[in-house]
């Protein structure tokens, strides 16, 4: 049975581990120096840098950025780099802190955001302001204002966007003569479509009309409040309210629930894991369609069928697109802050044209992002996609408060796996989630 209480990037991690074998690479610790190889060269700023595994691809990726950087930077700057499993990940951080021999660079998670709250991490506003970055007419800057946390600063130098999609198997569609989803699909459409690619032989199913995915996801679900003009959580960064007892939030855990125990267009848990194959059942070519992220794009490449993706479907005419944000945060103890943030923002600039071509994340940089390079080799759809999430119709789908961790995965984690297996109402799951997680706040 999959843990639903999984943040989105263990998610993302879960999605890649099939194939994945991951160990350290490079020589790199915690905290940093300078060293000077002959007196007549100059001062080569050696500094830390940590992101946990993805995939293989992803993976290897990462290596050969760290690689091209120090090239590209040879004699100046030497970035030693490290990948970590994503529950060691946020073990090891501490204790560097707690050692006093920080990381001088990590990427950021929800996590992070306690760090900032702690006063860990540097202001690299000054930093953005000098090197001129982040221009609004190169860069979606409106999707950045978020990171502003302390309502005008920023602490993260951004390279990358992640969102939804909704995938189907084009095959499946082909045989059943139906059209493939396009962005004016409603979820009324979906439903219906769903129903019709259920196929049954007398009372097995040897079809499903859908894998939910990241729709059982709090951070997935969520979309289903927004379009219906409510949320959750009365605001991302430090909410004061859960909101869930809301009637269009209990409509949202309605309609997901009803896909397994009342449309039975999409397997339970048990369902889910016999046809499952170690790739979920969407890759494994078991169910016509599959919410889920962007980073699936790039374990879905090996898929043996044709697939499309599009935008999530539209609520009575709104489409609210969740994204998240991927980036850099800088150790306010780093002993070597500017060679920190060369990295963060080489990664965000110079790099991004690379990114473009490898595929495995999205492009913060316009010209990039919307590039042939980009854009070439990718599956149908992949523009609407990109135009969603950029649309003035986006919402961060994170949760930013010091107990985020406790809240994901001592209430939203349990309480929606009870309702996925049908063991309680949405009604009596909303009023859970409400006491315990409003009393975490």
């Amino acid at each position: 049975m999959t843990n639903r209480s999984y943040n989105r990037r263990q998610f993302i991690r879960m999605v890649g581990v099939a194939a994945a074998t991951g160990s350290l690479w490079a020589c790199g610790g915690a905290g940093s120096q300078r060293v000077t190889s002959q007196p007549t060269q100059a001062t080569l700023e050696e500094f830390s840098a940590l992101m946990w595994q993805v995939s293989p691809t992803t993976d290897r990726n990462f290596k050969q950025r760290a690689q091209t950087f120090n090239d590209t930077h040879k004699g100046r700057y030497k970035v030693n780099f490290q990948l970590l499993p994503y529950d060691q990940y946020w073990q090891k951080i501490p204790l560097a802190y707690s050692a006093n021999r920080p990381y001088d660079v990590y990427f950021w998670d929800v996590q992070a955001y306690g760090h900032f709250k702690k006063g860990m991490l540097l202001d690299v506003q000054p930093y953005l302001d000098k090197a001129g970055m982040f221009d609004k007419d190169k860069y979606p800057t409106k999707l950045f204002e978020v990171w502003r946390l302390d309502g005008s600063h920023m602490y993260a130098v951004p390279e990358n966007i992640q969102t939804v999609a909704l995938y189907y198997n084009q095959k499946m569609f082909d045989q059943a003569g139906i059209k493939y989803p396009d962005e004016s699909w409603t979820w009324d459409d979906f439903l219906a479509t769903a129903q019709k690619l259920t196929i049954r032989q007398g009372n097995k199913v040897v079809q499903w009309g859908v894998d939910p995915g990241v729709l059982q996801v709090w951070w997935g679900l969520q979309v289903l409040s927004w379009d219906q003009g409510s949320a959750f959580f009365d605001k991302i960064v430090e909410p004061t309210k859960f909101q869930m007892q809301d009637p269009v939030n209990i409509k949202a855990l309605q309609f997901v629930q009803d896909l397994i125990w009342k449309e039975h267009v999409a397997p339970n848990a048990a369902q889910r894991a016999s046809i499952s194959q170690n790739v979920g059942p969407f890759q494994a070519g078991r169910t016509a369609m599959f919410f889920g992220g962007s980073w699936d794009m790039s374990p879905l490449s090996q898929a043996s069928f044709k697939w499309g993706m599009v935008p999530w479907p539209k609520w009575n005419g709104k489409r609210v697109t969740p994204y998240w944000l991927g980036g850099w945060v800088i150790s306010k103890k780093s002993k070597v802050p500017d060679a920190a943030f060369e990295w963060a923002r080489w990664s965000a600039t110079d790099f991004q044209m690379t990114m473009a071509k490898q595929h495995d994340w999205i492009p913060i940089l316009n010209s990039a992002r919307l590039s042939k390079e980009s854009l070439e080799g990718q599956p149908q759809g992949y523009r609407l996609v990109l135009d969603a999430v950029t649309s003035s119709e986006a919402k961060l789908g994170d949760l930013y408060t010091t107990n985020n961790q406790q809240i994901v995965f001592e209430v939203f984690g349990p309480v929606l796996d009870q309702l996925w297996n049908n063991k309680i109402t949405p009604e009596q799951a909303a009023k859970t989630i409400d006491e315990k997680a409003n009393k975490l706040l």
